[in-house]
């Protein structure tokens, strides 16, 4: 089983969607300290599909929206491991702000990449992924939108780096069938927000595992070892029954 972590903003504002600078570097140190790598989306795919099983001691470092501070803050602490990531773009926000929606309390307003940044990154090694062009909630879009969000945004990131995109994230983690069956159609893999390791899963659902809940060294630690598996199963049905009650369940 593998550990695709995700992460957002690399910022000290607290959010639900942050992670403080020195937590994300103490993070990394943990992980190559303990002999772990931390690898891109692109490498675990291409290791499953050479050895038909996902790649060990290994963990999956994703970023959704493409902020700025993955460049100022995050690149350097896993440049400094010899790490890799993958960082999922908005491309109709780069070079802008997080306005896609109102940002989480404290967050504020925050940069987003440029494509000069985006670019100099995936000569770098870091995988360029798509989050759509408009970051919208995929389920109230028809088809045809949904495959214009998808696909657009693939154009615009390969036009703009010289580099094919392979790896998608479902904005929010939401979708239906009809998202699905685009993912499926358009994408090598795409990634879910379902709180539990990778399996057996299709690769266009891909779990993974937010940093906000976990974000101590040891806890992490455990995680990418398996130790937290049972922990993950509890807080999904929790959040399954809250969806339940609220009536968002899809």
């Amino acid at each position: 089983m593998l550990a695709i972590l995700t992460y957002h903003s690399i910022d000290d504002s607290g959010s639900v969607v942050s992670i403080a600078p020195r937590t994300f570097a103490e993070q990394m140190q943990a992980l190559a300290e303990a002999g772990f790598r931390g690898i891109s989306m692109r490498e675990a795919l291409a290791h499953r599909q050479a050895n038909r099983r996902w790649p060990e001691r290994c963990a999956v470092l994703t970023f959704d929206d493409g902020f700025a501070n993955f460049y100022e803050s995050a690149m350097p602490e896993i440049a400094r491991h010899n790490f890799t990531a993958t960082v999922f773009v908005i491309s109709g926000h780069v070079e802008g702000r997080n306005d896609w929606d109102a940002p989480p309390a404290g967050l504020g307003s925050q940069r987003m990449l440029t494509w000069a940044q985006v670019k100099e990154l995936a000569e770098q090694g870091i995988e360029i992924g798509a989050h759509t062009r408009t970051h919208p909630d995929l389920r109230r879009l028809s088809k045809p939108e949904i495959e214009a969000e998808i696909t657009g945004c693939c154009s615009d990131i390969s036009e703009r780096i010289g580099q094919a995109v392979e790896s998608f994230a479902y904005p929010y983690g939401y979708l239906n069938r009809q998202a699905e069956e685009v993912a499926q159609q358009e994408m090598t893999a795409a990634c879910t927000t379902e709180l539990c390791r990778a399996d057996g899963e299709p690769l266009h659902l891909l779990p993974r595992v937010d940093m906000y809940y976990l974000q101590s060294p040891p806890q992490l630690l455990s995680l990418v070892a398996g130790k937290l598996d049972g922990y993950l199963k509890l807080r999904r049905w929790g959040r399954t029954a809250r969806q339940i009650m609220l009536g968002r369940g899809r």
